[in-house]
């Protein structure tokens, strides 16, 4: 199980490198990327986490993208 996680906390943290290289400002030192990408990789879970209520809350307001105003009711008196 340690062994799987750790594997996972590698690739997640090349993965978070790879895009901070490509996304981030190139200004900012390799070591501290290299840093927030290790930091990164070791609570990968809580990243996946992130992503998944990210996704959720996505196709929630896509779904409700069309609601009518009047339909909607705050508070019933």
């Amino acid at each position: 199980m340690l062994v799987g996680y750790t594997a996972v906390a590698l690739v997640a943290a090349i993965v978070v490198f790879v895009a901070s290289a490509r996304l981030g400002d190139e200004r900012r030192p390799g070591p501290q990327r290299l840093g927030l990408s290790l930091a990164a990789g070791a609570v990968w879970p809580v990243l996946l986490l992130g992503l998944a209520e990210y996704g959720s809350f996505a196709i929630y307001a896509k779904a409700h993208q069309h609601d009518e105003d009047a339909d909607r009711v705050l508070v019933k008196a």
